[in-house]
């Protein structure tokens, strides 16, 4: 921070002596019989920079240069968490909101900045639950999101669509019919025909 400082403010003399004895730099502005105007100027737009360099110096010290540019974290899964074999009821759905498709979903916590675009690639945690409570896939269990790219039919349809409008750092809790999910023909022997699919679901990052 001092070397800033130092640094600045023996720019700003240069720039001034340069300008008073160079007359290969006198423009109009800056003739002798306009000095005692310009000079103050001049000074002005070094202090101006003076104090743009000190603030930026200081937040590099401190740590704060650059917050936007921090990596998500994701959460480590416990709001995901149900007792073995907990039935989903009607106090699990309360509050939640439909789409046109049949989607319903509840956002549990609010997320921050854009939301990704069809092809964009992803990141994201969930845990899959039937409505009796048996759980069938997470991956908050293999402690590894799941990458792909959203909106390409990568997943079942009520992911697509739930991704493509939540925004990173948010977490939602989606009731997916089965027409978005598997159909009547089910899921390898563990979700079975025609079954409705419960998430967890939570969107890590995001990626260029």
């Amino acid at each position: 921070l001092e070397q800033t400082l130092v640094s600045t403010k023996f720019s700003c003399m240069i720039f001034l002596f340069a300008i008073a004895w160079s007359p290969a730099l006198r423009t109009p502005l800056l003739h002798t019989s306009r000095m005692s105007e310009t000079v103050p100027i001049l000074m002005g737009i070094c202090a101006s920079t003076l104090k743009r360099r000190t603030m930026l110096a200081s937040a590099a010290a401190a740590g704060f240069a650059t917050p936007l540019l921090a990596a998500p974290t994701a959460s480590d899964g416990k709001w995901a968490r149900r007792e073995p074999g907990e039935e989903f009821g009607p106090a699990d759905f309360e509050g939640m909101r439909s789409t046109a498709s049949g989607l319903e979903f509840k956002i549990i916590e609010e997320g921050y900045g854009v939301k990704p675009l069809a092809g964009q690639n992803i990141k994201a945690h969930y845990s899959g639950y039937l409505l009796n409570g048996a759980k069938f896939d997470s991956s908050y269990d293999r402690r590894s999101p799941l990458a792909f790219a959203v909106g390409t039919g990568r997943v079942i349809r009520g992911w697509d669509e739930a991704l493509l409008d939540m925004k990173v750092g948010e977490k939602r809790l989606l009731k997916i019919p089965s027409q978005l999910a598997y159909g009547s023909r089910g899921a390898g022997g563990i979700i079975p025909p025609d079954a409705t699919l419960v998430f967890y679901v939570e969107l890590v990052t995001l990626a260029a």
